[in-house]
């Protein structure tokens, strides 16, 4: 007898169980799904009423069958006391490893081919196109490569990659396989030499390359339940993962279902009352669903369906939306914010996001691709752009493609194959009955993403800068913020927002576009004779003569004398290469004590493109004014920061561009060279038609003067 059977009823063995599985599923992905109705033959204006599909509520929905929680061994945890393995709990009915196979899973860990990178333009230190191996400005740390022989090669291994980057990037390869694709749980995985980053973590405080006990830590399985229980708790799941202890690391994300809770050893004990009798957990308790915009917000930064109080972040808790482009994904209007003090709301009568404010949800827009209710298929003959897919549900469910639907915006730090697989504006909006007003529409359309007028200004905080080139006294780097007067966790500080700086990209047909951006800028030291970025742990050795328990970072008696103020402080006013004097210091540092043979210091900028806190047409760029004037808003200077070295090199998506410009007030960014290739009539200049342009002028006026002089010359003659 199974665990769903009930006593006295009798279960033809085998076929009947598998059918009656495939029937429920099928079931209750139609109902559950917004476009039931399609799959059941009904025509939209049946089952919505009218509304938008993606507003339509399913008349009837089927919750997901009760499940047994299973351990790695395929026992149940409410008996066993054991970790849940989500291969075994969630992999008997759904495809495991296909699902895992997929950027949200791997981050860049199956695509490390080196010719692959190349022909993205990758730069060769990177081992891979995602955060699970590319160097990033933010926090200035790569994943160590494979096979290394030089200590001075060794940034982070990939168990330090998983303590610091493993609470967002959920399991799966990157914390079941090492770089050789072995299961670390398995004999063939073993360590092929002291550096092996797949085996092996710098010691914090002493530097020292050690060995990493993979049967202390156990490793951590796909995590389901982040995305798919609505009460999953992040925060517990992080605690796990920080520390190393991995194998709990998913069972910790169930913290706030009051499936699992701490016992006073920390270690984590199943509540009995979770369950049913037959050891089934309760469905109310787990309420497995779709990803809920919250799920989603987790990771990717503030969102709330319509909450009055954005809460303040814990520091260092990166959000890759809010914190790098300053979106806000929620409904409620911006007036009726109650915190943080956001500046000038009186007259911010209207939503934070005008999406989230008609009831679409992240998945409405990053659907699974193979999704039979949502994938984008067009049909001519019908007269159709868009119908569903034509898939057997069942395959679906047993294998839905979690290579979320996107589109291909800076910086995309995820993979290189998987672009343009999201529904673009246009797909839900009817461009050819609307805006009206717009003179030359089609020309606008093909230069002008939507978001460039739809989010014309941010009314969040951002980040900056992030500069790794200087290090403070906690031995991290000097951060500042934009669109904020105060901390940033102080929800009593004024929030200002700010407006976007604009950038090309190429749309899905290798088209350039106009696109709204945030702008982060990142100074951080190169080492010429490797062709790499200097690691954090290098630029430490450099600037602290050492790490007390006490007092913190040390700073070298050089970096004191050179950069403190009078009190022998160094603050983030103090924190700047003002002189090369203090460049050339550090240079050295770097050569003495970390072996940099040819440091670099160098500025890169990186955009983080607007795509969220869309606005309706009564807040969107309407003037025609606002970019065919003089003072257009396309080639907007940006602030960078305040302090930035002069005659050091910019670079900007991988190469150096003359995109930064002094000015007394501090950094800006000229994005004309970027956007040299847009004539924006009232605007743009172009010297030789404005030479040619003055020339015919003169020539005219030239003429005109001298046919005037010549009839006045020969008509008084003529008198005489």
């Amino acid at each position: 007898m199974t665990s769903n059977e009930r006593p006295g009823r009798l279960r033809p063995p085998g076929r009947a169980k598998s059918v009656s599985l495939r029937a429920g599923m099928i079931l209750a992905a139609l109902f559950a799904s917004p476009l039931a109705g399609l799959a059941l033959g009904k025509q939209p204006e049946e089952m919505s009423g009218g509304k938008p599909l993606a507003l339509q509520q399913a008349a009837s929905k089927v919750p997901h069958p009760s499940i047994v929680l299973k351990d790695e061994k395929g026992g149940n945890v409410l008996y066993s006391g054991n970790p849940i393995s989500t291969r075994q709990t969630c992999g008997k009915c759904h495809d495991y490893d296909f699902i895992t196979d997929s950027f949200h899973f791997q981050q860049g860990k199956n695509e490390m081919d080196p010719k692959l990178l190349a022909s993205h333009n990758i730069a060769p230190f990177n081992s891979s196109p995602g955060m699970f191996g590319k160097f990033s400005i933010i926090p200035n740390r790569q994943l160590t490569h494979a096979g290394v022989a030089d200590p001075s090669d060794v940034d982070m291994s990939q168990p330090e990659w998983l303590t610091k980057c493993g609470v967002c990037h959920t399991g799966g390869g990157i914390s079941e396989y090492d770089l050789y694709g072995r299961r670390y749980d398995t004999p063939q995985a073993v360590s092929k030499g002291p550096l092996d980053p797949s085996y092996s973590i710098r010691d914090a405080k002493t530097g020292e390359v050690k060995p990493w006990d993979w049967h202390k830590s156990g490793i951590a399985e796909g995590d389901c339940f982040i995305c798919h229980v609505p009460g999953s708790s992040r925060k517990d799941r992080k605690e796990r993962m920080a520390k190393g202890d991995f194998r709990w690391a998913d069972t910790a994300t169930l913290a706030g279902t009051k499936i699992v809770e701490a016992a006073a050893d920390g270690s984590l004990k199943y509540r009995p009352e979770a369950f049913n009798p037959d050891g089934t957990v309760k469905p109310d308790a787990l309420n497995l669903s779709d990803p809920t915009l919250e799920n989603c917000a987790q990771c990717h930064g503030f969102s709330a369906k319509n909450s009055t109080t954005i809460q303040p972040i814990v520091f260092g808790d990166i959000m890759r939306g809010t914190e790098k482009a300053g979106w806000i994904y929620n409904g409620a209007k911006i007036s009726d914010t109650v915190s943080p003090d956001i500046a000038g709301k009186e007259k911010m009568n209207y939503p934070w996001d005008i999406h989230a404010a008609k009831g679409l949800v992240c998945i409405d827009c990053h659907f699974a691709p193979n999704n039979p209710g949502r994938k984008i298929q067009s049909d001519p003959a019908m007269n159709l752009n868009y119908r569903p897919e034509e898939e057997d549900i069942a395959t679906y469910l047993k294998r839905p493609d979690h290579n979320f639907a996107r589109g291909n915006i800076p910086p995309e730090t995820v993979n290189v194959s998987r672009h343009y697989t999201m529904r673009g504006c246009d797909e839900c909006h009817d461009t050819s009955r609307t805006h009206q007003f717009l003179p030359y529409k089609q020309i606008h359309f093909q230069n002008l993403t939507c978001q460039t007028c739809h989010i014309p200004e941010v009314h969040f905080w951002a980040y900056r800068s992030d500069e790794w080139g200087f290090l403070m006294d906690t031995g991290t780097s000097r951060i500042t913020f934009r669109g904020i007067q105060g901390d940033i966790v102080d929800p009593d500080s004024k929030v200002t927002g700010f407006k976007p700086a604009y950038i090309s990209t190429l749309d899905k047909d290798g088209r350039p576009q106009i696109r709204p951006t945030n702008l982060i800028t990142g100074l951080y030291w190169f080492d010429k004779a490797k062709g790499r970025p200097v690691f954090t742990w290098q630029v430490q050795k450099a600037f602290f003569s050492e790490h007390d328990p006490d007092q913190g970072w040390v700073y070298r008696p050089e970096i004191t004398k050179a950069f403190a103020d009078k009190d022998g402080i160094i603050d983030r006013d103090q924190a700047v290469y003002d002189t090369p004097q203090k460049i050339e210091l550090v240079k050295g540092l770097l050569r003495k004590y970390a072996g940099i043979s040819d440091p670099e210091l160098r500025i890169e900028v990186v955009p983080w493109a607007m795509s969220h806190s869309t606005v309706g047409k009564g807040q969107a760029t309407r003037e025609c004014t606002s970019c065919h004037g003089g003072k257009s808003i396309l080639h907007r200077q940006l602030d960078l920061d305040e302090a930035l070295p002069k005659n050091v090199p910019v670079y900007f998506q991988g190469a150096e561009r003359d995109i930064a410009k002094w000015t007394k007030k501090g950094v800006v960014f000229d994005n004309r060279q970027l956007l040299s290739s847009f004539y924006i009539i009232g605007n743009s200049r172009v010297k030789w038609i404005e030479t040619v342009g003055w020339l015919a002028v003169a020539g005219a006026l030239l003429f005109a003067l001298t046919h005037g002089a010549l009839r006045l010359l020969l008509g008084r003659g003529g008198d005489q």
